[in-house]
């Protein structure tokens, strides 16, 4: 079931599609998977311990991973990725035997020199006619909402300790000290884990911190109960 779009409808979670993706030469699983891939170094961007030395943003994504977020044949994904990098919009560097490869996203350099509005002559064949009212209200109110723009971005607040992905989908990020902790404290904290991964993948939803979801959602599945004191006074007897 769908609904008209309205001027007060919330929209649901998005990624970001570059326009300069349009104008290339690439198959349309490409293009998605560009667009996945930047989705994900744009939350690298807003994460400490996500770039390099020399201050390149990189991510990890597995290709079980992107074939799952993708619905394609791993073989799909890896033609894919060829693709993007022969183009030279991505850069993947190995990291070792078992390791899954390091990622960068790359922009083609004459897109960051040009205004997101100018738009090629094939692009603006079903624009409206009368652009400079029908596009700058828009942009002003996605730029404003600045609370709805936090919500798809994973952030780390009061932290400096890098976060690792984890999860079948490798988009659950914690720190050590936070991995330690929901091991000592969740017995089955695999599960949720794996719980989280998916529904963020299947969903598009993001949340602030991971670590503090999979233990609220433990607590919430089995909630403490309030022990009985069995203990005494010297002179109480039992």
């Amino acid at each position: 079931m769908t609904d008209f779009l309205t001027a007060d409808t919330s929209l649901p979670s998005y990624m970001m599609f570059p326009r300069f993706l349009l104008d290339m030469e690439i198959n349309e699983t490409a293009k998605m998977l560009y667009m996945i891939l930047l989705d994900r170094a744009r939350l690298s961007q807003k994460n400490e311990g996500w770039s390099d030395t020399n201050g390149h943003v990189f991510l990890y994504f597995t290709i079980e991973a992107l074939a799952e977020v993708l619905h394609k044949s791993q073989m799909t994904v890896k033609t894919a990725l060829a693709v993007l990098e022969k183009q030279e919009l991505i850069f993947r560097k190995r990291q070792g035997p078992g390791h899954p490869n390091r990622i960068y996203v790359k922009i083609p350099k004459e897109t960051l020199s040009n205004t997101d509005r100018i738009l090629s002559s094939r692009q603006t064949e079903n624009c409206p006619i009368d652009r400079q009212d029908s596009f700058p209200d828009t942009d002003r109110k996605l730029s404003s909402n600045k609370k709805e723009i936090k919500k798809n971005h994973l952030t780390i607040r009061g932290s400096k300790e890098p976060r690792s992905p984890y999860g079948t989908f490798q988009n659950v990020f914690l720190s050590e000290t936070e991995l330690e902790d929901i091991r000592q404290t969740i017995p089955d904290w695999q599960d949720y884990m794996e719980r989280l991964s998916g529904y963020m993948a299947s969903t598009g939803k993001q949340y602030q911190n991971h670590a503090a979801t999979i233990i609220r959602w433990a607590r919430q599945d089995h909630p403490v109960s309030r022990q009985r004191n069995y203990e005494s006074e010297e002179y109480e007897t039992l």
